[in-house]
């Protein structure tokens, strides 16, 4: 075998071996995910937005002034900050403590409001600000039980796009934005929760033991743009955070990085041409 026959086979192996590999190390662990909203024009039904974890945990549209503009990922919800409009979540009701939760999530806002909740009394509230704490601007993550209202040290309502993520665990719980880590601390609980069952919404406050129920706190409910919603039930680690933080698409999907430019024909050619 020549030698330029034989840098030809190690560059075509080099490609098909280490390639992929870098193309794998570049995506999300799927484990123990249970939602995925893109908001992406594909994913969206008259009624609906698609969970494409896999999981059927659709978003039912309540309201008729929710819009999919351009998002920081493709397309993105806009919520008019109604207390009517909002996200009803389908299928996960909560009647058992959560042991290990992680929520990530691009948000574009100017003003508080609750980005996610299953009831702060219950389960847990996700917000940019709160109304227990005189908080407007910082990213907060209130959970039961027993209360603990809590929230970060970075602003961001000032109508920017920042990547904000929220993770739980009986040994820490951090909030994350832009990814980088903004707080953590050693929560007072074991779990998140239980005490009365309840389904969730995206957009505004749950007290809700049925899916599509009583939704409350409606007094802040959540207007600005919201893309690339993604909650897990295990702790997502820094080096996820800061992956997602940085995906330019479906974080559990693997694209190519690069072509083959060298093809077995082309070997075969430079070969005969010896």
């Amino acid at each position: 075998m020549t030698t330029k026959l034989m840098v030809s086979v190690f560059t075509l192996c080099f490609i098909l071996i280490v390639l992929p590999l870098s193309s794998q190390a570049k995506n999300i662990d799927a484990t123990d995910l249970v939602i995925y909203y893109s908001f992406d024009a594909d994913s969206q039904t008259e009624t609906d937005v698609l969970d494409e974890s896999g999981n059927g945990n659709d978003g039912f549209l309540h309201g008729n002034n929710l819009k999919f503009v351009e998002g920081k990922v493709n397309q993105c919800i806009e919520l008019p900050g109604v207390a009517a409009e909002y996200i009803s979540v389908r299928n996960i009701l909560y009647e058992a403590g959560i042991p290990e939760l992680s929520i990530a999530v691009w948000i574009k806002t100017a003003q508080r409001g609750i980005i996610a909740s299953w009831d702060r009394s219950e389960y847990f509230r996700f917000g940019a600000g709160d109304d227990q704490l005189g908080n407007t601007t910082l990213i907060a993550f209130d959970i039961c039980c027993p209360i603990s209202d809590w929230h970060g040290d970075v602003e961001v309502t000032d109508n920017r796009w920042h990547h904000v993520v929220v993770t739980f665990n009986s040994e820490a719980k951090r909030i994350y934005v832009d990814g980088e880590l903004d707080v953590e601390a050693v929560p007072q609980q074991q779990n998140i929760g239980p005490k009365e069952p309840r389904f969730g919404f995206i957009g505004v406050g749950s007290e809700a033991p049925e899916f599509n129920g009583v939704p409350g706190p409606t007094t802040w409910p959540y207007k600005g743009l919201i893309d690339e919603f993604i909650m897990f039930h295990r702790v997502i680690s820094e080096e996820e955070v800061m992956q997602l933080a940085n995906s330019a698409g479906n974080p559990f999907s693997v694209e190519p990085v690069g072509k083959l430019s060298i093809t077995w024909g082309e070997i075969k050619n430079t070969r005969r041409s010896e």
